[in-house]
């Protein structure tokens, strides 16, 4: 080995040793760490189950990385210090392959470890040393730091992750009780067993994070969803019931005005016109009432949170109410069709009237009499509309006849 080889080599070991402290300062500064170790002033954490088995090794095996370090940082300084002190010119020899062993060989005693006694044989002493040479320590170390960080890592995740997933979960857990309670929901027991779940996650939180996070999700998650689903269907079946009532209420207020139009039609009718008492007569107002009964027993029964029976007892309702209204509606109209053809035959009739004046037949015998007949009969209570039709129809054809 040459005094270049030696040089590069401590210039390398010196690399390897500041960018170790450099981490090894920074695993130490993790508060993950320090709560795992009990460091930094910080209590320890005690940890159970699948989180002791792996973090509890991994992090322990870091007091013999920082003794080690201690011990492969002495050997390099040795060599370093034993670098300075080779001769220029003669005995440099003995100096390097003095060197090369440190660097190279065996040279590191490590701390002495009781054999157990069962391991023992007669001959056999009650410790074993063991000597190791600096790359092959540096290995252990690095693969002892990885362990290490790796477990933090995991433990940390867990952590700060699963802790703010679980306060999600809370959240979500007061928000449907509230929205569930506001609609006469039926979910508390999926949401205590949700809650349950939650506060045995959260008491394996701190003792046993890792098996926590594998698990406090699946058992958590789907019984939120399953009553947030449910919650979502009774709002929706919720709202459009409150819709439904609103509407109902006003198809109601527009039937009962319809009842009276065909009421006021029916009176009038039978008041003007002749033969109108074969007309059909106005719903029952009891009818009516009985749909507004109706109607007040649902809006009961939907303050009360019965919601589905309320749902198909409000369609049956409006298939009454239409058929209401549209019979209703008919019978309207059938009693103002006499009225509104009295009203169309005057108007036809005055019409005809002065088209004769402007043709200067006006004071025609046969034309004034049918006027006058005709007027008569419109304009006297009741009217007789078929004979009044007759007469209008006879003035016009002998209006636009052979003059």
């Amino acid at each position: 080995m040459t005094l270049r080889e030696i040089d590069d080599a401590l210039a390398a070991w010196n690399d390897r040793l500041s960018a170790a402290a450099h981490n090894l300062m920074d695993l130490q500064s993790e508060p993950t760490y320090q709560c795992l170790t009990g460091t930094g002033g910080v209590a320890k954490v005690k940890l159970q189950g699948a989180s002791a088995a792996r973090v509890e090794p991994a992090v322990g095996a870091m007091t013999n990385v920082f003794q080690h370090f201690g011990l492969l940082n002495e050997t390099i300084d040795r060599a370093g210090r034993l670098r300075r002190d080779v001769p220029t010119l003669f005995g440099a020899e003995s100096k390097i392959r003095e060197i090369y062993e440190l660097l190279a060989g065996k040279s590191i005693r490590l701390p002495a470890v009781d054999v157990p006694f069962e391991q023992r044989t007669l001959l056999s002493g009650v410790e074993n040393v063991e000597f190791i040479s600096p790359g092959n320590l540096l290995e252990i170390m690095v693969r002892a730091f990885q362990a290490a960080r790796d477990a933090v890592v995991a433990v940390d995740a867990a952590w700060s992750k699963l802790g703010a997933s679980l306060g999600n979960a809370a959240a979500r857990i007061r928000s449907l009780r509230i929205r569930a309670g506001s609609i006469n929901g039926s979910w508390l027991a999926d949401l205590d067993a949700a809650e349950r779940a939650l506060r045995d996650a959260r008491s394996k939180l701190q003792s046993d994070p890792l098996n926590a996070a594998t698990g406090a999700q699946d058992r958590i998650l789907p019984l939120l969803d399953r009553v947030e689903h449910g919650v979502e269907i009774r709002e929706r079946l919720l709202q459009q019931i409150a819709g439904g009532l609103s509407a109902a209420h006003g198809k109601l207020d527009n039937l009962a005005a319809l009842h009276q139009e065909a009421v006021d039609a029916s009176a009038e009718a039978r008041q003007k016109i002749a033969g109108a008492e074969s007309l059909p007569a106005p719903l029952p107002a009891d009818k009516v009432e009985a749909l507004r009964v109706w109607l007040g027993r649902l809006e009961t029964r939907y303050h009360e949170g019965i919601l589905e029976p309320v749902a198909i007892g409000l369609r049956n309702w409006n298939t009454a109410a239409e058929n209401c209204v549209s019979e209703e509606g008919a019978i309207r109209d059938a009693n103002r069709g006499p009225l509104d053809a009295r009203n169309e035959l005057r108007g036809r009739l005055d019409a005809l009237k002065a088209k004769a004046r402007a043709y200067g037949v006006a004071e025609d015998d046969g034309l004034v009499e049918l006027a006058q007949e005709a007027e008569k009969l419109l304009y006297q209570r009741p009217a007789v509309i078929d004979r009044a039709a007759a007469l209008v129809k006879a003035y016009e054809r002998k209006l636009n006849g052979p003059k």
